[in-house]
């Protein structure tokens, strides 16, 4: 996240690519409080103060000192431009009864006129079995949990997501091996296109167009990547 005293990956990365989109933000939702999943929070909050900070961050967490924000919990829902969203995990009640930050992240339903995602932070076998009971629907596109980790990507949550694409972002050669082979086959084996930001780069999904993924990497490859025509 952090690159050094004077920068990290909002001022680097994220900046520069809502920029050149002419994107300005509404929300800022960071599922929970691990470096991986706020770094460079801070810088885009600076940049961009209209945004609402959205996240399951524990009261006194540096990044709450910029605003108050607001705090994930199930059942929160609304509407923008005909597209529903809502969370759907965690509960109010499981803030302060889990000391465990992937078990908080927020976990994002977002359902389209002709297709659905679930983004789905790093939620373990646990929260998925949660989700399960709650009644969590089918979808077209799915964000791995837990970047692809042996916690997570239960059969049976694989089962009743029914996704037609699954997503993992994990990067090149991580010290955590993500996504962990098994996982990988499980996805396969339960007939979803797997792509992974190793391979995709930025990747583009619509819900008007649920069945494919726009992979930046593949649009936009470097002339040493390219196949030369015979």
């Amino acid at each position: 996240p952090r690159y050094s005293p004077e920068s990290d990956a909002g001022h680097r990365v994220l900046m520069p690519l809502l920029a050149q989109a002419d994107e300005q933000l509404d929300v800022l939702m960071l599922s929970h409080r691990d470096a991986d999943h706020t770094g460079g929070a801070k810088t885009v909050l600076a940049m961009q103060k209209q945004a609402v900070l959205w996240s399951s961050l524990e009261p006194g967490h540096p990044l709450l000192s910029e605003q108050a924000g607001q705090r994930c919990e199930a059942g929160q829902q609304w509407i923008w431009d005909g597209v529903h969203f809502e969370i759907v995990h965690p509960l109010a009640q499981d803030h302060g009864q889990t000391r465990k930050t992937n078990a908080l992240s927020c976990v994002l339903l977002i359902r389209g006129a002709q297709g659905k995602a679930l983004l789905t932070g790093d939620i373990e076998a646990q929260q998925e079995r949660d989700l399960l009971q709650r009644g969590v629907p089918a979808v077209d596109f799915v964000l791995v949990p837990h970047h692809g980790s042996k916690t997570s990507s239960t059969p049976e949550f694989l089962q009743a997501l029914q996704a037609r694409i699954a997503l993992a972002q994990a990067g090149y050669r991580n010290r955590f091996g993500h996504p962990a082979p098994p996982v990988l086959e499980r996805y396969l084996e339960a007939g979803m296109a797997w792509k992974d930001s190793v391979h995709c780069g930025a990747a583009l999904w619509r819900s008007d167009a649920p069945d494919a993924v726009h992979c930046e990497r593949l649009a936009q490859k470097r002339y040493w990547h390219h196949t030369p025509q015979p």
